[in-house]
């Protein structure tokens, strides 16, 4: 259980309060926060040094976005260590809820006791949400050797079974990973059609996958493409899912889709789009590589599908200029050299 510290004393409130600026004085400390997350996307480095200053002055929520920042990479290096950093100074201001993204990254980062304890933490303090993430973490064998997976799944059918949101959201993934399990989902995935024709793109992303993993009956195409027009789907749902869709709907035009879905995507998900695109048509993972590197002044030699030696030279090329060697000394259409060349790739090419 973590210990919340005591309250700043009077002294140390007056010293942060006099080392303020005349305007950042006239502002409230939400004030301070909000004109930071406004300026995130057009200047993200002036954001995070806002919030770093607000985050030392106490004030927990700057505290919790940077974890995240600094976990995504965003306006600062990415950094796992720092980011749970922020996220226990989150904690030790009094922000409980900041309790359930400390468990989930040290669940990323294999620190099993610690994980638990944070979402023991956060169950605790009334995150309904922790309760979802802990069962789950358990089910899916993400607790490592102190994991119960068998207790995970009962708790997550529970609270599927209760309509519990997170629990059916959580319980659809955790069988996509144990597919061997049999559970009656019928309720929940009634439930969470319903939530997704009531806007919760969550559900929609949710069943996406469920669908496309398992292959369950009521995952047509038809409702497959439904749900991946939903609005507020994240970039990364909408192009992993959007190519398998693609894959399934018409294999002979998958060449050309996944090209569309692609090179249209934004560039943070573009590595993994176009790594999606290979392990299903290696032949279309070389069409887009061939255009992104002409795009890049490369010259790829002739439109084609398949490698020939004016495209490997370039790839060659661009492996060696952008220090990926060592990935790449395998072949062309290794997985380690594709993720190599598909990172570099979404770094340097405009954004679409």
């Amino acid at each position: 259980m973590f210990r919340i510290p005591s309250t700043f004393t009077v002294s140390s409130v007056a010293a942060l309060f006099l080392a303020l600026t005349p305007a950042q004085a006239k502002e409230t400390p939400r004030d301070r926060y909000n004109a930071a997350m406004d300026s995130v996307e057009s200047d993200p480095q002036m954001a995070t040094t806002s919030l770093e200053q607000l985050c030392d002055e106490g004030f927990s929520r700057a505290c919790d976005r940077l974890g995240y920042f600094s976990f995504k990479g965003i306006g600062i290096p990415q950094d796992a260590d720092q980011a749970i950093a922020y996220y226990q100074q989150a904690v030790e201001q009094g922000s409980s809820k900041s309790l359930l993204s400390l468990g989930k990254i040290h669940l990323t980062q294999k620190s099993y006791e610690a994980a638990s304890e944070s979402l023991l933490a956060a169950v605790a303090q009334g995150d309904q949400r922790a309760e979802a993430v802990l069962a789950w973490a358990h089910a899916t064998g993400r607790l490592g050797p102190i994991g119960d997976p068998d207790q995970g799944l009962s708790v997550l059918i529970t609270l599927a079974a209760n309509g519990d949101r997170d629990g059916q959201i959580s319980l659809l993934d955790a069988l996509t990973r144990t597919p061997s399990h049999d559970v009656d989902v019928s309720k929940t995935l009634t439930e969470l059609h319903s939530r997704h024709t009531q806007g919760d793109a969550k559900a929609a992303e949710a069943l996406l996958r469920y669908y496309r993993i398992v292959g369950h009956p009521r995952g047509t195409i038809e409702t497959r493409a439904t749900l991946l027009e939903t609005d507020g789907l994240r970039d990364k749902i909408r192009v992993e899912e959007g190519l398998f869709l693609a894959r399934d709907l018409d294999p002979e035009q998958f060449w050309s889709t996944s090209e569309e879905i692609v090179r249209s995507a934004p560039n943070d998900v573009f590595a993994r789009g176009l790594s999606v695109t290979a392990k299903i048509n290696k032949n279309a993972y070389v069409r887009i590589v061939q255009m992104e590197l002409r795009d890049l002044g490369y010259r790829v030699g002739r439109a084609s599908p398949y490698l020939n030696r004016p495209l490997i030279r370039s790839i060659n090329a661009f492996c060696r200029e952008t220090g990926q060697q060592s990935a790449c000394v395998l072949g062309p259409l290794k997985s380690t050299t594709i993720k190599a060349v598909a990172s570099e790739i979404a770094q340097l090419r405009a954004e679409p």
